[in-house]
């Protein structure tokens, strides 16, 4: 089981990639990333998130393409899409419009933290170009596009610094901050 201590290392090891490797990620690896990613609390505990495992070369070179804000050279994408047909029928319009999102960051932190165990390394993107990535995934309108996650083995200087500054600020019952 795991303990405490080694959950904390592993949430002081999290940290978004800026540089990959260029090697290949084995496409059990990145299934093993999605089946964590699965176990991520959905609202209504209904099935409504799907992913797409983007590992094939000219793929991920034609999302780097129309994803400007895509600054890693990643070997491989996970899409982390909504059905928003789903989400409606079992959430109503809150969950489809808000909660699947919550839904879809969580999937995303649980690859990131699964990735570490596996040696690998992840960056979260939004795609700013939603219609072009659809066009090369063949993603169906009901789909709504929610993060991409690039994955890959980090360079040496790929890993993004901890994030530094003042510890978290805390309201106890209700904020107490200015007004």
């Amino acid at each position: 089981m795991l303990s405490n201590l080694e959950f904390s290392e592993v949430l002081k090891k999290r940290r978004m990639c800026r540089e990959f490797d260029p090697v290949p990620v084995d496409r059990e690896k990145l299934e093993d990333l999605v089946k964590a990613g699965n176990r991520a609390p959905q609202g209504g505990n209904m099935p409504v998130r799907e992913f797409i495992i983007v590992d094939d070369p000219s793929y991920v070179k034609m999302i780097r393409g129309v994803t400007p804000s895509f600054l890693a050279n990643a070997p491989a994408v996970i899409v982390i899409v909504t059905d928003l047909t789903k989400a409606l029928e079992v959430m109503g319009i809150q969950g489809r419009d808000i909660l699947s999102l919550l839904d879809a960051g969580a999937a995303a932190e649980n690859i990131a933290l699964r990735a570490i165990e596996l040696g690998l390394a992840v960056s979260f993107v939004r795609s700013a170009t939603t219609t072009a990535l659809r066009s090369i995934l063949k993603i169906p309108a009901r789909f709504r596009v929610d993060i991409l996650i690039g994955v890959g083995y980090a360079s040496k200087t790929g890993l993004s610094e901890p994030i530094k500054g003042q510890p978290p600020v805390i309201h106890h019952n209700s904020f107490s901050g200015d007004q």
